[in-house]
């Protein structure tokens, strides 16, 4: 007979089979928790994981949301499953644990301890506000891409800068359409007017455009380099929305929060694919 919330109750993932769940999880079903230490999660974590500490979980429990199926994940599996089994004697049903943790993951990770801006995003966000807080970040993001453009006097990085560019337009374009199919035709301006009103400082991800374009000079030749600088970005625009999600409480605009995530993933995995397509050249 088991021992209820024993190790062998809990069901270890692999890193092929999490990255196919996030990768599909249109509605937000699933809560990535990273239960290591802030320093260890600062310097690599998955994207959209939320850190609670071990020690800390049981005091932190109100946190979480008991809806969501959580995937618990540490440095090799060890303390992931402990907070596994701490979470299930805690009552929580839907618990999962990433086998060999972060150790074992061989997929996208990204550094720092982001913060949601209170000037991008608030508790009290609607579907308005999110639709036109991800306009405006696909803007700053084509306008850092023109501007890194400019910066450089390399011709594949150049031509690198503008196909960047000319993707983010296509995604604004992409969200202006959404927004007028969920708000109303005359909710919003035309898209050129729109895009000549906005006045934008942060591109995906809430990062600050002029802070990111110090990092880029006329000696940025490498086109690998301008890629990887894009799914940086890209991946960190997905971590965004997935952590912004949880603070809002308007059950649509969590919805909203969440299927841009997924944007942000599809949107990766298309650089993904070239950047691979490059390395084999």
């Amino acid at each position: 007979m088991k021992v209820t919330c024993a190790a062998d109750v809990i069901t270890r993932l692999t890193p092929d089979k999490i990255k196919k769940i996030l990768a599909q999880d249109k509605k937000g079903e699933f809560l990535l928790l990273d239960v290591r230490q802030p320093e260890e999660y600062e310097a690599g974590h998955l994207p959209g994981a939320m850190l609670i500490p071990l020690g800390e979980l049981e005091a932190r429990q109100g946190e979480l949301d008991r809806t969501k199926k959580i995937i618990t994940y540490c440095r090799s599996g060890r303390r992931s499953m402990a907070a596994a089994i701490a979470l299930c004697g805690l009552g929580f049903e839907r618990i999962y644990s990433l086998d060999g943790g972060i150790l074992n993951w061989p997929h996208e990770t990204i550094s720092g301890i982001p913060e949601i801006r209170s000037e991008l995003i608030t508790e009290a966000a609607n579907v308005r506000d999110i639709l036109m807080l991800a306009i405006k970040m696909e803007k700053g993001s084509g306008d850092f891409y023109l501007a890194a453009r400019d910066r450089t006097e390399a011709p594949q990085a150049i031509e690198t800068f503008q196909m960047l560019a000319n993707a983010e337009d296509t995604h604004m374009k992409m969200l202006y359409q959404r927004a007028i199919s969920l708000l109303g035709e005359n909710s919003l301006p035309p898209l050129e007017e729109l895009k000549r009103e906005l006045k934008v400082e942060h591109m995906e991800g809430g990062i600050e455009i002029n802070p990111a374009l110090t990092k880029v000079d006329k000696n940025f030749i490498d086109e690998m380099e301008a890629l990887e600088m894009a799914l940086e970005k890209e991946y960190m625009s997905y971590d965004f929305y997935k952590r912004a999600s949880v603070l809002i409480g308007n059950p649509d605009a969590k919805a909203l929060l969440h299927e841009l995530a997924l944007d942000e993933r599809n949107h990766a995995d298309i650089l993904l694919k070239r950047l691979s397509e490059n390395v084999r050249k």
